[in-house]
């Protein structure tokens, strides 16, 4: 039977093994003063994944589940959050990545009825760390979008 705890993790490994070999290919950046490469984070979350996913497949053959009480490939939650990632990719081309990150965490929670003003603040204060960093910490210039 086909188990979507072996099938996925196995196929972000396929991918992300792909996806090394292409980072090989971009080219430094010219015209930023950074720190790193154009290669480093692509390469470190490629390597991140493989070793989580690594670590999953472990977790799955150490554990013996009956092929009765496995869940299905597909969820509702699964589709949920390709979907959320493909309008989340989109929204970041058409209006950068600070306004749709905003959008994005702020969208995610409500869709989750989180009541918590604390857990909005924490996911904008997210956001904003990360643009820092990456603006003035790396000289990584993030997506502005079409519009700017």
């Amino acid at each position: 039977m086909i188990n979507r705890n072996v099938v996925f993790p196995s196929l972000i490994i396929a991918l992300s093994a792909v996806i090394l070999v292409f980072i090989g290919q971009f080219a430094e950046p010219r015209f930023q003063d950074a720190s790193v490469d154009a290669k480093f984070f692509p390469t470190a979350i490629a390597i991140a994944q493989i070793l989580i996913c690594i670590a999953l497949l472990v977790q799955h053959k150490l554990k013996s589940i009956d092929a009765e009480k496995q869940p299905a490939i597909f969820s509702k939650m699964a589709l949920f959050g390709v979907a959320f990632l493909i309008g989340y990719a989109f929204l970041i081309s058409l209006i950068g990545y600070l306004l749709a990150s905003l959008v994005a965490f702020t969208v995610y929670l409500m869709l989750f009825k989180v009541k918590k003003p604390l857990y909005y603040v924490v996911a904008w204060a997210f956001v904003f760390g990360v643009y820092y960093l990456f603006g003035e910490v790396f000289y990584i210039a993030l997506p502005e979008g079409l519009f700017y």
